[in-house]
């Protein structure tokens, strides 16, 4: 397996010559995005958790234009090791609307709510989600109509580098390219929201919420410390240097559909804290034993249908509560320089993730990165990919990444990206 290649025009530039191609116009708007990874905390952001996330130079552009009906066009080149791929999809908006009607919340007979089926998903159809969803908080008119949308990503799908959150976070900011206050941090922690709530109603796997608020509100240079708690976004300096290089690794095509696992563990926090007035567990004094008093109360009265059992319940929440305090002392460490504190961290994470969490998956590509000689690795993206990602020291970094490759793995250097943007039609 080849590396991951490195195209020579930006995908900026590729996307409106693509665009022009296509549908025959200038693009309206021209905006990117850059893939991002994830060092440790991304399943606990729905529990009021820390996550630890940063940008990598791999980006995604979408390019757009307005139609005259209500389709809405979806055209992405995607690059691959084999060259680029062609994909194209379309759906209408009021195919749109059906779907966003399937997914509101109802309640049974018992007053409790009644989970919606899971999301159709496609291409389309999630970026059709985000412009209903901007319609809805009144960031877009009614009256917006169809759009031609032409995609160019060098970002790899199935890796763990969040191409899907890139793909959203620029068509988001194109949607809206000549707003005047788009850089400021208010706009885009409401687009972020924009982004998830979309994600959750129109995408078949659970969003990690991280990924898009770090691609709209991160920094190239630095690690985003997000906190769901409070909801800041703070930096830590970041761990790759001239010593220490990052990669992503992944078989090709090995996708891990734990869609309904998680669901499933969200499904029940979000449940403990309707229960308990609060937006977060990490604003619940005592949670977890006060969570589990709550589910065995539940059991007495309707039953266990639906429901973790204690036991589950208990380890979900042990893992999340701990890996909220790995998160903190990996910022801490990051920003203290002690870079030989990661690891342990980053290895206690993947434990949990496998062991009380019971995310399986990417043990064994963990084990074979380390027997090459990474310092340590973990999940890319537990439950969803087999990928990991892998800190390498800089003077092994070529011959392991090599035989990863001879091995036939996917492999990607990742290198410091750039927060998302907008740049004029024109180039």
């Amino acid at each position: 397996m080849p590396m991951w290649p490195a195209p020579e025009l930006s995908t900026t530039d590729r996307a409106i010559s693509a665009h022009r191609e296509k549908v025959g116009t200038e693009p309206l708007h021209v905006a990117h995005a850059p893939a991002t990874w994830l060092l440790i905390g991304e399943h606990v952001d729905h529990s009021g958790g820390v996550v630890l996330a940063t940008l990598t130079d791999l980006e995604v552009a979408v390019a757009l234009s307005p139609r005259s009906d209500d389709l809405l066009k979806v055209t992405i080149h995607e690059t691959t090791p084999h060259g680029v791929k062609i994909i194209e999809d379309q759906i209408s908006s009021g195919v749109v609307a059906e779907r966003a009607a399937a997914q509101q919340p109802t309640i049974d007979e018992r007053g409790r709510p009644v989970e919606p089926p899971t999301p159709e998903g496609g291409l389309a159809a999630r970026l059709g989600g985000i412009v209903w969803t901007m319609i809805q908080r009144q960031l877009l008119s009614r009256d917006t109509a169809g759009l031609d949308v032409t995609v160019v990503t060098d970002i790899p799908d199935g890796v763990g580098l969040g191409d899907e959150a890139a793909l959203e976070s620029a068509f988001v900011l194109a949607l809206l390219g000549d707003a005047p206050d788009l850089d400021d941090s208010p706009v885009r922690t409401r687009l972020a929201d924009v982004c998830h709530q979309a994600a959750e109603m129109f995408s078949p796997a659970p969003p990690l919420r991280a990924r898009h608020t770090v691609a709209l509100r991160g920094a190239g240079d630095s690690v985003s410390v997000i906190d769901y708690a409070d909801g800041s976004v703070t930096q830590a300096p970041h761990p790759q240097s001239a010593d220490l290089k990052f990669f992503a690794i992944t078989v090709e095509h090995a996708y891990t559909d734990r869609s309904a696992e998680i669901r499933r563990r969200q499904r029940f926090v979000a449940d403990a804290c309707r229960a308990f007035g609060t937006d977060s567990l990490r604003l619940l004094p005592d949670a977890r034993q006060r969570v589990v008093e709550w589910l065995t109360a539940v059991h007495q009265v309707h039953g266990t249908d639906d429901t973790p059992s204690v036991g589950e319940a208990a380890a979900w929440l042990a893992f999340e509560e701990k890996e909220t305090e790995r998160a903190q002392q990996l910022a801490r460490a990051l920003r203290a320089r002690r870079s030989e504190d990661i690891w342990p961290l980053l290895a206690q994470s993947q434990s949990g993730l496998t062991g009380p969490y019971g995310l399986l998956g990417s043990e064994a590509m963990v084990q074979l990165c380390l027997v090459r000689g990474a310092l340590g690795a973990r999940a890319a993206s537990a439950g969803n990919i087999e990928g990991v990602i892998a800190g390498v020291s800089s003077r092994r970094a070529p011959n392991f990444a090599r035989d990863m490759a001879d091995d036939g793995l996917v492999v990607v250097p990742l290198g410091r990206g750039r927060v998302a943007g907008v740049l004029p039609a024109e180039g």
